[in-house]
Parts: structure tokens; sequence; C-alpha cells
């Protein structure tokens, strides 16, 4: 038979760290058959699932250790489950635990689960010896809490392992989603030609900065052809999506240029500040190339020409919109 005796001070810090986190903590649910006074934490023993309960032990209530709902990882592992357990078996005036069903964790829940039946034991056979099985407990709670420590941060490491520097070449179709009116006609959703070429610098963080460049280009029917310019710097994160695909987004704000040529006449420009945003996903041929898809949202504030209803434009400027492809070099 194995039987495994815990200390109180394991209890008292193993079930601080359970109740004391801002997260949900594991539910306890208790059902007594007989009300008893409570018993000293570090007398009951633990029966494990497949070991034996003495003749003599006279069951008094049925304990369950259950998920709470998102509970954290470190929670739940199952020497913090087990020592709940453990002292609510004390509380009811128990010296004794043994664990009816033990539940690893799977889809339903990221945590140990147990169910067991308390009992009392007469003082002779509650009594204990075992700073061995008192030894083995904190091992175990220390492996289990080392090795979520390792897991975690493999898990980081993947999740940031990103190319260093990368070069994006994309190309694709690109809308004016912003009203473009003349003297006698308003243009929306426009359809255009957009290229951009992008430099990414990430840190192992997968945090770094990027440098833009964008064109696009459209024509509005037979009276004008407009170009838009945009380059700048942006901050970038990224992270992996497995071993092959990655994922990132972009911010910037940079210089951007919109140009007018009309078919039967002369043209115009006008330069301002831009703001930029991308998002993109990618998957990575080999260690140098990858291909992707990438979103493109540019914004420009012009400068409102007199006798624009300001009630109709409360914003005065062009917005548009990229859906690319593009080749990706890792440096």
């Amino acid at each position: 038979m194995k039987t495994i005796k815990i200390s109180r001070n394991t209890l008292l810090v193993v079930a601080g760290m359970v109740l004391g986190g801002c997260a949900s903590a594991p539910k306890v649910i208790v059902d007594v058959t007989e009300q008893l006074p409570s018993q000293p934490v570090d007398r009951v023993m633990v029966y494990e699932t497949e070991d034996s309960v003495p003749a003599v032990a006279r069951p008094i209530g049925k304990v369950k250790v259950t998920d709470g709902g998102m509970t954290p990882t470190y929670n739940c592992l199952y020497s913090n489950m087990l020592s709940l357990a453990v002292r609510k078996t004390a509380e009811s005036g128990g010296n004794a635990l043994h664990i009816d069903e033990h539940r690893t964790p799977n889809v339903a829940s990221t945590c140990h689960r147990i169910w067991g039946t308390m009992y009392l034991l007469p003082d002779t056979m509650a009594n204990g010896n075992a700073p061995s099985a008192i030894s083995r407990l904190e091992e175990k709670h220390d492996e289990e809490l080392l090795a979520v420590a390792q897991n975690q941060s493999q898990r980081r490491a993947k999740m940031f392992d990103n190319p260093r520097d990368i070069v994006k070449v994309n190309v694709g179709p690109s809308w004016i989603t912003s009203e473009i009116e003349t003297y006698d006609k308003t243009y929306k959703n426009e359809t255009g030609f957009g290229f951009g070429i992008d430099y990414q610098h990430l840190w192992r963080s997968g945090i770094g900065f990027g440098i833009n460049y964008v064109y696009h280009t459209t024509s509005f029917d037979d009276e004008f052809d407009a170009k838009m310019h945009y380059i700048g710097p942006s901050l970038v994160g990224s992270i992996k999506l497995g071993t092959k695909w990655r994922m990132d987004a972009a911010v910037g704000v940079g210089y951007s240029v919109y140009r007018e040529k009309y078919n039967w006449t002369g043209a115009e420009s006008e330069s301002n500040i831009g703001a930029m945003f991308q998002f993109g996903i990618e998957h990575m041929i080999s260690k140098r190339i990858g291909l992707g898809v990438q979103f493109n949202s540019m914004t420009m504030r012009m400068k409102r020409p007199d006798g624009i209803d300001t009630e109709k434009y409360d914003f005065y400027g062009i917005k548009r919109l990229d859906a690319q492809l593009g080749l990706r070099i890792y440096l």
C-alpha cells in the first residue's frame, strides 16, 4: 500500500498559492455525512486510487476538486489539487483520504481533477512517520512547477522564433474606399493596383521596427488617373503559428503623396502625413524564402477646398485598402 502524509506547511503554502491568485481558483465541493471536529492537516493519510483503505476506516463524506473555470495552469497541478482535497478532509474531521478518481488535463479542462472519499481512522493508524513521502510530494510539486515553466518557456521561444531580418515584396488589388468628388460625379470604392516593399527587423521578443513603401494607382473613367505613394517607419509585432507559419502586424506614420493627372490638361498633387496599418500571414517555404498574404489600410488627410460640405465630409482625404500577395526573403 502506498500512503502519502502531507505536512501542514506544505499544504498551507500550496493552498495559499491556489486561493490567493487573481484568476479563478479550483472549485472544492464537500458532502459530509456527519459533523466531526476538524483534524490536524498533517495527520491526513492519502490512499491512491489503486490502494485499499483499512477495514476499520469509517467513511464520513465525499470531496471533489475540479476546475473553477479559466483556472491558471500553475493552480491546476496535481499536488495543488490534492492539497486542497486533503485540507478539506481535515476541516471535515477526517484523517484519511482515498482518491476514487483522478482525471488528468484534457480538452475539457487544463486542470487535474480529483474525486475522493474522506475517512476517519483510529489515531494509532494515522500518526504516520513518512518524511520521505513528504519529500516525494514536495519534489513532485517542484518537478511539476519546473515542467510547466520549461514548457511555457519552450512554447514562448517557438512562438517568437522569427527570422531577424525580412524583406517583403507584395502586389495585388487596391481600393480607394473614401469618396472622390469631381464637378459632375462622385467616385467611391474605386479599384486599382497596389505594390509594396517592406523591410522588418525583429528582436527575440517578437517586437521590431520596419520601413514601408506602398504605391497605388487608379484610373477614374476618362477623367483622370490617380497615384499615391507612402513611405515611413513602423512598429512591428510578429509570432510564429507552428513551425512554418508566421503572422505579423505593423502600424506606422509616414510621408504620403497623392497625385492626380488629368486627361485633358495638367496635374495636381498634395502631400501630407499618412497613417498605415498592415496585417499579414505567411508560409515559410524554406529558411530563406516564404510566401504570404498581406492587407494594408492607408489614410491620408488632405486640405479641404472651399465649398466642400463639412457636414457630409467630416473627414476629407484618401482612405485605401489593399489585399496583396507576395514574396518573403529572410536575410
